[in-house]
């Protein structure tokens, strides 16, 4: 039982430290039309992933409840660039990331990543506003009520 655990974690990406999957997330909007909702499996969880398929298959080509690029909140990222104010790890499997986003024309954002270690590495679990908003819980709320 213990080595079969054993195996199934050294078979996970615990390598990547979640300092080093944000910097990869991030590092994609150095291309101008980046979009992290192009590469869904490899930045969001399972349950945030399915959340905002859901969004997107309930808004039947329509602008659904995410109108934008979550990582960034934004719609057009321009010349962003972002940094990690504080990283705390509540456990082995768990952390959270205080953003600094910049979009190069004097507006900032500052955004909390929650983030969950499963079997393919680091995932975006939730993204939190500076108000407060989980982006989660707004996609769930949201696809609910139509």
């Amino acid at each position: 039982m213990i080595l079969a655990y054993l195996a199934a974690l050294a078979a996970t990406r615990i390598s990547e430290a979640p300092q080093a999957f944000i910097h990869r997330i991030y590092a994609g909007y150095a291309r101008k039309n980046y979009d992290s909702l192009r590469h869904i499996d490899l930045i969001f969880s399972p349950d945030l992933g399915a959340a905002i398929r859901t969004d997107e298959r309930l808004a039947k080509g329509e602008v659904g409840y995410l109108d934008g690029d979550p990582l960034c909140d934004c719609q057009d990222h321009g010349k962003l660039t972002a940094r990690i104010r504080a990283l705390n790890l509540p456990t082995r499997t768990s952390a959270i990331a205080t953003m600094h986003v910049d979009f190069g024309t004097g507006e900032t954002k500052e955004l909390r990543l929650k983030l969950v270690l499963g079997r393919h590495g680091w995932r975006v679990a939730d993204i939190v506003s500076s108000d407060g908003t989980s982006l989660l819980a707004e996609l769930n709320r949201a696809n609910r009520t139509r």
